[in-house]
This record gives structure tokens, C-alpha cells and sequence, in this order.
């Protein structure tokens, strides 16, 4: 047995237990990638729980050793973010045909854009590969999600393979398989079982649903580059005098109880404290430099460095945020329970924490439409599977996946203010009941021949995937 580890308290304990074992072996004190650089392998057997750091916080050295070593072997640095990937793709380098490894990785890795290459890598390399999930409590001492992947190197490459999922929860455990093909696509939605995936796929297939793409398009909002110096609560308004520049905005969705966000709300968000106000100091709005005390506000930001932050000085000036406009419908960028779609029936305008849309011209002026139908078991499965999680419960969707999501379009008669209305009857993102998913789903089944039959499957099988956001 060959030990690689770096620090020397951990190489000693690693020697002892060699010897307590009586198994034959060496422990090497040395960075991974700088025992590496000789002729190493092959072996017959990979095991290790490599560093989870994001890499920009890695050292220059052994950064770029890494990146040299992942090149000479022929690696994609592309979207490199984490150093557990080139750990993983360089020691798997050394498995000889036949040999096995286990690892200990983070969940991002079925996920994650950067992790894509190395679920390619697996497919292509890799044959009786097996994902082992478990509860978070599981690894009490590890500060992320993580799931165990092991597998057998295969002599030949190949385009697709089997898969085994196994679940181990408290007093059970089952295990199921999927085909899955050599790419970089998310393997979240292997996640689902077999059932459960052929339900959602029969959801995804009925007339009435759609990509969101098709039906409406939602993209970063406001990029301020100080968001906490650009918006601003009623006291610091009516301070340095700014109304002239002030837009109404929603900092946060969670200051919407309900899916329609009404002037009412705003009102009752600014009696709160809230900021509710976006400065806009566009060329067509008076000058702020020149108009006393808005000029001691821009002084403020500078002192604090504003002007010197990225996104603020390539702008000239600095304080002008460009492309200030607002969306009919509103979603975050994170949500924990599920994600929300927001009727803007106050015309807030919003940063770059919660995106801003419009629908197509094909369904111009249907917003209502969509927002009363869109928080369903379908779609709300279909961001769990389009998404990424990094730990904490906490989901998140860029605009290429919100894209992807399945919505259904259906003419909803008005009843986006019975969901609207159950919203603030139960708290909304807060519900841990979901019965605005509850109430939605009854009326796609009312609306959709064939929802009915599926509805209980996806639905299950969604608040499994939220759950083991929630406890792992």
C-alpha cells in the first residue's frame, strides 16, 4: 500500500495504523501532485478522500502543477473549481485495466458543470460503477454532502453504461439502475428511480407541457456590483435626498407572501424597513454629482472603495448602473423549499439575486397564465433535476436551466388568485406543507387529461429529491 498525505500529524497516524493492521506499505509526507510527477503506477486498487477546496483558494505551486500534470495526461482544465477534480481524474490515471477504486466525494459531483468532465471521464473509462448515497449524519465531520463512487477499470472505452444508485437511509436501504451515456449533463435526474423517472417523463410528454423557453425567457437581473450601496430603505432616501433616482424594487422574494406582488406589498415591505428602492443614476436623471446631499451619498460609496470594485470601475462614471430594466414575472436565484414565479403587478425592478422575465410573443400577456400553474409536482421536479445544490438545502437555477424547467400552458381562469390567496394564508416559501403545490396540482388535474394518474408518482419522488437537499 502507497499513502500520499501531506500533513505530518495525518502521515503518522496513517503509519500507525499500517503497522497496528500489519499491513505492508509506505506513507509518503508530500502533496499528491507533487509525488506525482515520477513514474507512478499502475495499481490495483484506489482508495482516498481528497480535499474539497474551491480552487481558487488552492496554492499557486500546487495549482500549477496540477494543471501542467492534467494537460500532459491529456485532461480538459476546462471549468476547473474544485480540487477534488484533478485529484480524482489524475489518480484514476493510475488504476491498471481490472483494477478498483472507492472514493469519497462531494455530491456535487452529480451535478455541477465543473464535475462534468469527470462524469464523462467515468462513463467512457469505467465499468460496474456504483454511486452510494447516505445520509448527511453519515460524515458528521465533513462540512459538505458527500456520496461514495466506486468502479472497475474497463480495458476498452464505450459511449454508455449501467449505473447503480444505492440509497441508504435510517433502517432501509434500495438500490436501483439507469443507462447513462458518456457526456457532461447533470446526473441528478439518475437520481430518480425507474419508476419514478418513466412518470415524470410521461408528465414531460403531455400536450400541455413545454420547456419555459418556449413559453417565456428569464435572465439576470440588475447588476449593480454594490447591491448593498444601490438599494436603499425609505430612511436613507428621504437622508440624502435621492427620490429623483429612486426605482421601487424587491430586494428579496421572501418580502412576497404571495405570488403576485402588489403595490400593497411594496408598501408594506417599506413600513418594514425594508429597501425597497433601487438608484438609478442613468445620463437622463439629473446628476447626483451636483445636487447636494445626493453628491455626500456618492461620496460615501467612494470612501468605502465602491469605485474601485470590478463591475464599478469599468463603468464610467462609476455609480451609473447600466441596463435598468424591470420584468413582468420575477424568480430567484436560490430557493430552499421550492422556487417561485412572481407576477410583478407593481413593476418592481430587481438585482442580479432574483431574475427578471417576459414571456414570448407567442404567449404575450398570458403571464398570469403561467404563474398560476407553475408551482406543480412536474415543474418543481424538474428544477430539483435541472439544478445544482452545494449543501445547506439551498437550490439554485441559472438561466440556461430555468430554461429547461417543464411548465404546463393552460388557460387557468383566473385562478392564480386562489393560489395567490393560499400563498399568504400559509406563509409561501415558508409552508413546509406545500399547499400551494397541493392546490395547483388539483387544478392541473381538473385541466389535464392524464395529469391525475401521474401526479402522485412526481409527486413523491420530488419531495424525496428536496429532502435529501434538506438531510442528505
Amino acid at each position: 500500500m502507497t499513502c500520499i498525505e501531506s500533513l505530518d500529524e495525518e502521515a503518522q497516524a496513517c503509519r500507525a495504523e499500517l503497522e497496528r493492521t500489519r499491513v505492508a506499505g509506505e506513507v509518503i509526507t508530500d502533496s499528491f501532485f507533487h509525488w506525482l510527477r515520477g513514474e507512478r503506477g499502475p495499481f490495483n486498487v484506489i482508495v482516498g478522500n481528497p480535499p474539497f477546496i474551491r480552487y481558487q483558494f488552492v496554492p499557486n505551486d500546487d495549482r500549477g502543477l496540477a494543471e501542467w500534470l492534467l494537460a500532459a495526461r491529456g485532461h480538459d482544465l476546462h471549468g476547473v473549481s474544485n480540487y477534488w477534480i484533478p485529484f480524482v481524474l489524475l489518480s484514476l490515471d493510475l488504476l491498471r485495466p481490472g483494477g478498483v477504486f472507492s472514493l469519497v466525494l462531494p455530491s456535487e459531483l452529480l451535478a455541477t458543470v465543473s464535475g462534468g468532465q469527470v462524469r464523462a471521464e467515468l462513463i467512457r473509462r469505467f465499468d460496474s460503477l456504483r454511486v452510494d448515497l447516505y445520509p448527511r449524519s453519515t460524515f458528521p465531520t465533513i462540512l459538505q454532502d458527500v456520496l461514495i463512487l466506486s468502479g472497475v477499470r474497463d480495458e476498452t472505452t464505450a459511449n454508455a453504461r449501467t449505473v447503480t444508485f444505492a440509497e441508504h437511509a435510517q433502517g432501509s436501504q434500495r438500490e436501483w439502475q439507469h443507462k447513462v451515456v458518456a457526456s457532461s449533463d447533470s446526473w441528478t435526474r439518475y437520481l430518480l428511480t425507474a419508476n419514478e423517472w418513466e412518470a415524470f417523463q410521461a408528465a414531460r410528454r403531455l400536450p400541455e407541457f413545454q420547456q419555459l423557453r418556449q413559453v417565456a425567457t428569464l435572465s439576470v437581473a440588475i447588476v449593480t456590483g454594490a447591491n448593498d450601496y444601490f438599494t436603499v430603505d425609505d430612511r436613507t432616501l428621504t437622508k440624502y435626498r435621492l427620490m429623483e433616482w429612486a426605482r421601487p424594487l424587491l430586494a428579496r422574494t421572501a418580502d412576497s407572501p404571495g405570488i403576485i406582488f402588489t403595490g400593497r406589498d411594496l408598501a408594506a415591505a417599506r413600513e418594514g424597513g425594508k429597501k425597497c428602492w433601487l438608484l438609478d443614476f442613468s445620463a437622463g436623471r439629473p446628476e447626483p454629482a451636483s445636487c447636494q446631499p445626493a453628491a455626500s451619498y456618492l461620496q460615501k460609496g467612494e470612501r468605502a472603495s465602491l469605485h474601485k470594485r470590478y463591475k464599478c470601475r469599468i463603468r464610467s462614471p462609476w455609480y451609473r448602473v447600466p441596463h435598468v430594466q424591470q420584468g413582468a414575472i420575477m424568480m430567484a436565484k436560490r430557493s430552499h423549499q421550492h422556487h417561485r414565479l412572481i407576477l410583478n403587478e407593481a413593476g418592481v425592478f430587481t438585482t442580479d439575486t432574483i431574475y427578471r422575465g417576459d414571456m414570448a410573443s407567442a404567449y404575450q400577456y398570458r403571464e398570469r397564465d403561467l404563474v398560476a400553474a407553475f408551482h406543480n409536482s412536474v415543474t418543481m421536479l424538474s428544477a430539483e433535476v435541472e439544478g445544482r445544490t452545494y449543501g445547506g438545502g439551498v437550490l439554485e437555477l441559472v438561466p440556461s436551466e430555468i430554461g429547461r424547467l417543464t411548465v404546463p400552458m393552460i388557460d387557468t381562469r383566473n385562478s392564480i388568485w386562489k393560489v395567490d390567496g393560499i400563498s399568504r394564508h400559509t406563509g409561501g416559501q415558508r409552508d413546509p406543507d406545500d399547499r400551494v403545490i397541493e392546490a395547483t396540482d388539483a387544478l392541473l388535474c381538473e385541466r389535464i387529461p392524464g395529469f391525475r394518474e401521474l401526479q402522485q408518482i412526481v409527486r413523491d419522488a420530488r419531495i424525496r429529491l428536496r429532502d435529501r437537499r434538506f438531510f442528505g
